[in-house]
């Protein structure tokens, strides 16, 4: 008879040890599969998890995601309860290796979502950004011709309300090698292919030397152009992407503060400089990735000879040479200052950036107060424009605000960001009018997003598909099985399917930088979780046991 618990692992692997040995010290008995064993092994784990890494641990048919998650629920002692509670055991029969194989599949958006070329733009508001690519790269970068798609948001609003201020500010204080650096180490920690070639590509010849240069720092070696001060950086940016800063770390950085080997200016405008790296390679990762846009052939050559980097899932755009902006660009029009100053205004004649989130969203968040001051009303502008329906084209896009909420707390529960979850689930309540409807959508978004029975008036097909998607898109490294994409391919237009990837991209992005910045819960988001019993901790929500309403019930009114 099978086990309760099902393990995917494979041989010299320390996570899978790491997993196994907490199994067996909690005394649960549980079936090893090898994914090198056979290819039906490794698509049963993909199929059913939705990941392409392991371990992948089923409890009953409860899905574990992986060694860090089960050595959570051992620590908090709430393993053996799982256990307890789970009925059966997963069904590795149920499926042919057909039916395996083609769930399985890393199914690359980019063949759902047509290009649309914009480097040619005759919009003026468009020029700055041709004329900053074309000094910057050189060419018009692939990615934006999926994000064309959403020209006014997740193009001219990225690169406007965060990109140039988060990457140029970020090379003002860091250096450009350690911004380049900082890029790399955490899209490698994502797992991106696209964005580590570009940060090693960037910088011409050098900028590859910079991505061997600090793994090496990072291994202790510093003989090279970085030193302790920008391995603690990078280790820093890299745990901001798996959601796992630690104190340690931020002290690691301090402490290193006086061996900087690029930077002049304070430790604190270092680890800000920082945050702010993380935060737009964030948007970049989860975007690039959940698209799987193809990599510029030239930075793809440079990439691999200058540093061993790959281009992996994303492939090469071989049929297509990066001359795009080989013409003369269009004279005149506004110039960047001119464009970001535009956009930063509506904050400002708002009374500031946290009045006019709290016009927009309802809510004077947390975070805002400690994003970079000069940045502040750039940012807002774009998060409002992401996850509201100000600057949407309603004649061919339906997804609402309370969903784009709802997404966003389901990658933040599935990431472990327990600040972030709370506070887009306050957000969804107020998008979704207050009601009692609201506050369970609010309660059962992840289970929809995991496909856990519930109550099926709760949220339609469509919106499953959409927290689907939101919940693929916070899995590090970031694949696109066909079974746990099919549904949001078939429920959106590929234009509706950029808004969403844009909704994943901006939670990612301020998870990084929540991961670093550590705000403080907000006041009316204690109070809402308080008053609806609605679990702080994202280990509860993912893994949830009979006793977790009382526990989360005390647990918010401690923290209030």
């Amino acid at each position: 008879m099978p086990s309760k618990v099902q393990i995917f692992s494979k041989p010299d692997c320390p996570y899978c040890e790491a997993a196994k040995s907490a199994l067996d010290e909690t005394g649960l008995p549980f079936d090893a599969h090898d994914v090198t064993a056979s290819d039906r092994n490794a698509d049963l784990s993909i199929f059913h998890s939705g990941v392409s890494t392991v371990p992948q641990i089923f409890i009953g048919e409860t899905h574990v995601n992986g060694s860090a998650d089960l050595l959570a629920l051992k620590v908090a002692d709430r393993l053996l309860p799982l256990a307890a509670q789970a009925l059966g055991s997963l069904d590795l029969d149920r499926y042919s290796d057909a039916e395996l194989n083609a769930g399985a599949e890393d199914y690359v958006l980019r063949d759902a979502i047509p290009e649309i070329d914009g480097s040619r733009s005759d919009n003026e508001s468009d020029w700055p950004i041709l004329q900053l690519y074309k000094e910057f790269f050189g060419f018009w970068p692939n990615c934006f011709y999926y994000q064309y798609h959403w020209p006014e948001v997740a193009y001219r609003q990225f690169v406007y309300c965060h990109n140039v201020g988060a990457i140029g500010g970020g090379k003002e204080v860091l250096g450009a090698p350690v911004m380049n650096a900082l890029g790399y180490a955490t899209s490698n920690a994502h797992g991106c292919n696209y964005c580590q070639v570009h940060s090693a590509s960037v910088g011409g010849d050098e900028s590859a030397g910079y991505a061997t240069a600090i793994d090496a720092a990072r291994d202790g070696d510093y003989s090279g152009e970085f030193g302790p001060f920008e391995a603690a950086l990078a280790e820093l940016v890299a745990h901001a992407a798996t959601n796992s800063v630690t104190d340690d770390d931020l002290a690691r950085v301090r402490g290193y503060g006086d061996d900087a080997r690029f930077t002049k200016l304070p430790v604190e405008a270092n680890i800000s400089a920082a945050a702010m790296i993380a935060s737009a390679f964030g948007f970049l990762n989860v975007f690039n990735d959940l698209t799987g846009v193809k990599v510029e052939a030239e930075w793809a050559q440079k990439a691999e000879n200058g540093a061993g980097i790959d281009t992996g899932r994303h492939g090469a755009s071989e049929d297509r040479q990066s001359t795009n902006l080989d013409y003369d660009l269009p004279e005149g029009g506004p110039s960047m200052a001119m464009m970001i100053a535009n956009y930063g205004k509506d904050a400002m004649l708002a009374g500031g950036p946290m009045q006019y989130m709290r016009k927009h969203v309802g809510l004077k968040p947390a975070w805002v107060d400690v994003w970079p001051l000069p940045l502040r009303p750039t940012h807002v502008r774009f998060y409002v424009g992401v996850m509201t329906d100000e600057d949407s084209d309603t004649n061919s896009v339906s997804i609402t605000p309370e969903l784009k909420h709802l997404m966003a707390r389901v990658s933040h529960i599935a990431k472990g960001n327990d600040y972030l979850a709370a506070v887009e689930g306050f957000l969804a309540w107020i998008a979704g009018g207050k009601s009692s409807q609201a506050v369970e959508r609010v309660r059962h978004a992840f289970d929809a997003a995991h496909g856990r029975e519930m109550n099926a008036e709760a949220f339609t097909d469509r919106e499953r598909a959409a927290l689907q998607l939101a919940w693929v898109s916070a899995q590090t490294p970031l694949t696109t099985p066909r079974r746990f994409v099919r549904a949001a391919i078939e429920h959106y237009t590929p234009t509706e399917l950029v808004h969403l990837i844009t909704v994943c991209a901006m939670a990612s992005m301020l998870q990084r930088f929540a991961a670093i910045a550590k705000p403080e819960m907000e006041p009316e988001v204690c109070d809402f979780l308080s008053d609806h019993d609605l679990p702080l901790d994202t280990l509860a929500i993912k893994y949830p046991l009979p006793s977790d309403i009382r526990r989360s019930v005390t647990a918010v009114r401690q923290m209030a």
